[in-house]
């Protein structure tokens, strides 16, 4: 069993459609940010620096675990439940590649997302924070037209292998906050990244997670 700390429309997204992916026996913890339930005390004996998404893996009474980091949701996830294709087999090319993929969408997409979405944390005068959000969205520009090429050369339908896989779920959550950040070189202006985030938001898992969060889908 599994219990997910989340709130709507936060990074919380990409685990929840990880554990409808995989069928996993799951529970919602809404943390309901405007309550200032990110610095209580229950939740940061779960999630010390007051972020979700968190995860508490098993039954505390015996041997469970809290977990945070979206990413490391995703992969815990995967790996639970092999039979999912959230990641492929062990030892196999498209294991790597989805490893890959999913480390690079946290490390650069969502990084420089976040520098966007806040750029006032990084400058403190207007023009600062002008000349923040245009070079961040200069690199996410460049980052989405990465992985539209990836795309195109690889055919699809998803980013590695014939069945979406945690980095599948993950680029679809990044991909709606672009679009919602309104980032001036959107996903949604490339025809091919476009097809696959359409084709990504109507797989089952991605429908509930948004009918039960109550939001989206966004292409």
């Amino acid at each position: 069993m599994y219990r997910l700390y989340y709130y709507p429309d936060t990074a919380s997204l990409a685990p929840h459609m990880c554990l409808l992916q995989a069928g996993a026996p799951h529970r919602l913890a809404l943390v309901d940010q405007s309550k200032g339930d990110l610095d209580s005390a229950a939740f940061r004996a779960i999630s010390p620096h007051g972020r979700v998404p968190a995860m508490f893996v098993g039954d505390p009474e015996e041997g469970g675990y809290a977990l945070i980091e979206a990413a490391a949701l995703c992969l815990k996830i995967a790996e639970d439940f092999p039979e999912s294709g959230l990641l492929p087999a062990a030892g196999t090319k498209e294991r790597a590649q989805t490893q890959q993929w999913l480390i690079y969408l946290t490390n650069t997409l969502q990084a420089d997302l976040m520098v966007f979405n806040y750029a006032r944390r990084y400058a403190s005068t207007p023009a600062g924070i002008k000349q923040v959000k245009a070079e961040s969205a200069a690199r996410i520009g460049s980052m989405l037209g990465h992985i539209d090429r990836h795309l195109k050369a690889s055919g699809g339908p998803f980013l590695v292998g014939s069945g979406p896989t945690a980095a599948d779920y993950f680029l679809l959550m990044l991909a709606g906050w672009c679009e919602q950040f309104e980032i001036p070189d959107p996903p949604s202006i490339r025809p091919t990244l476009l097809s696959y985030l359409r084709g990504m938001q109507q797989t089952p898992a991605a429908v509930e997670a948004y009918r039960i969060e109550g939001h989206g889908p966004y292409f």
